[in-house]
């Protein structure tokens, strides 16, 4: 039984790099080309398999390219609530928020650019539109009865996403800088819109 069992583990590790040479194939190609634009047969060219094999693997296009976002949504690692823990006060919640957030844009650059030609592509969609309510949740914890103020919802949309975030590195910030000078302007403004609302309160 030893030699079977050896065998099957060696198949399966073999067919998982082939999953993943596959995947990193599609996710360059449709980095280049856009997921729409982008061929099994391209795929299995790029990825130097038979294009039956991409298909025994993934079942077609559609497999294929959920396979990819979930390479992506592992990778980047969503901001959510828990990471906010020990962060007790309303300003330390900011300024974690902020840090979570830049940071996150800063890893996912790579996949933003990949699926950035397709935002209509029914899977991409769905994927930015499971970002956006998992940010909600986030925004929501960080800024307690905040979340719900106009100014303050408007500010955030306007500061804290990846084209605020490239301007200030192409002015010559650093990452932390980035952070700092964009925390330090929400911190500002939440506390003119809430001056009496006590440090600790959610």
């Amino acid at each position: 039984m030893a030699p079977r069992g050896y065998t099957l583990k060696r198949r399966a590790e073999s067919a998982a790099i082939t999953r993943d040479r596959i995947v990193d194939a599609a996710a360059s190609l449709y980095r280049e080309h856009g997921v729409s634009a982008t061929t099994i047969q391209a795929v299995a060219e790029r990825a130097d398999v038979a294009r039956g094999t991409v298909v025994n693997h993934f079942g077609g296009s559609d497999g294929l390219l959920e396979a990819v976002l979930d390479r992506a949504v592992e990778e980047v690692d969503f901001p959510v609530p828990g990471q906010l823990e020990g962060a007790a006060t309303l300003e330390g919640r900011i300024r974690r928020f902020v840090d979570v957030t830049f940071r996150f844009f800063d890893r996912s650059t790579d996949w933003w650019y990949v699926f950035a030609g397709d935002p209509e592509v029914p899977a991409v969609k769905a994927r930015e539109r499971a970002y956006w309510e998992t940010f909600a949740t986030f925004y929501g914890a960080a800024f307690g009865e905040l979340a719900k103020d106009r100014r303050v919802g408007g500010a955030v949309r306007a500061f804290v996403d990846y084209g605020p975030l490239n301007a200030l590195r192409a002015a010559g910030l650093t990452l932390d800088e980035a952070i700092d000078l964009v925390a330090d302007a929400l911190v500002g403004l939440a506390r003119q819109q809430a001056p009496t609302a006590e440090e600790g309160s959610p």
